[in-house]
């Protein structure tokens, strides 16, 4: 990883945390559909303008469309609205915690459909994240009713599948898109999604509802921000150090999306959270084959 890479690396941790801080004051006023169809149609007229700019993109775009029509769906419109989902109910560091499972399916993809052999540390660290995911949702797993259990787990639920859309996507955008440059990936792939999305964002749009400042502040942010722009850093990253190297950015977006959530939203974890945090981050980090020593180097 160059000096370069490291710089994008934390920066996007930067943007990415901050959207869960975005989905947990929008949502609540525009809802989840809308507000995951607007965060597309922000992010997809952003993108338009790289289009307009160069020809080249419009031309990579023409050439892989059906490859960049699947990265849409799964690294875009279908994990979007599956976070505005869960984030209903899960407050911004549990989701940040939760996404960070992405590289461990990343790795799973890579090693089961791509002949991307896995070590024996990584497997380890596999099954440790997921012993984290159980101990995150343990709260809620071992009390209340069936009906109580059920509204409980299903939004956490809803944020793995949209890490699992993440992963499927990376590993796409690896292996079939390695010729081509991140910004027609990322333009292609989110003006797809947002041309699925647009229909369901006018259909579901809170008409006659009072939105605030607040939250047209952060859907316009997350869409322009922490979608457009920090994906064409992620898809550069990806074809720089490969998708499960890049989505281990996922081991720092819990420290900025905690700390932000306690600052700016007021929010607490719980003791099964931290060490549930604590286990998925560890599991992470050997799922990855790691070198703490490489690492400060």
């Amino acid at each position: 990883m160059t000096q370069r890479d490291l710089i994008t690396f934390f920066a996007l941790s930067f943007m990415w945390s901050l959207s869960f801080i975005f989905y947990r004051v929008g949502v609540p006023e525009f809802g989840s559909m809308a507000f995951a169809s607007l965060r597309v149609i922000f992010a997809g007229l952003t993108m338009l303008v790289f289009i307009l700019l160069n020809p080249n993109n419009r031309r990579g775009i023409k050439a892989h469309w059906k490859l960049l029509t699947l990265v849409g769906l799964f690294s875009t419109a279908i994990p979007f609205v599956l976070f505005s989902f869960a984030a209903q109910s899960v407050n911004a560091g549990v989701l940040a915690v939760l996404n960070a499972s992405v590289p461990m399916m990343s790795g799973f993809i890579a090693s089961t459909f791509f002949n991307d052999k896995l070590s024996k540390k990584q497997i380890l660290g596999l099954i440790i994240g997921i012993i984290g995911v159980v101990i995150l949702m343990s709260e809620n797993l071992f009390s209340g009713q069936s009906s109580d259990l059920s509204a409980a787990l299903l939004p956490m639920g809803y944020a793995l599948l949209g890490c699992v859309g993440y992963a499927t996507g990376a590993n796409i955008t690896k292996n079939y898109l390695q010729e081509l440059s991140p910004i027609p990936i990322t333009a292609g792939s989110i003006i797809i999604a947002s041309m699925v999305m647009l229909p369901i964002g006018l259909y579901e749009f809170p008409y006659g509802k009072s939105i605030s400042l607040q939250a047209w502040g952060s859907v316009i942010c997350i869409g322009v921000f922490s979608t457009a722009i920090a994906l064409i850093f992620m898809n550069q990253l990806i074809k720089n150090i490969g998708p499960m190297r890049a989505t281990s950015i996922t081991l720092v977006i819990p420290i900025f999306a905690i700390i932000f959530g306690y600052i700016l939203l007021g929010e607490a974890l719980d003791t099964f959270a931290i060490v549930g945090s604590v286990v998925i981050l560890f599991g992470t980090y050997l799922s990855l084959n790691l070198s703490i020593r490489k690492l400060v180097k």
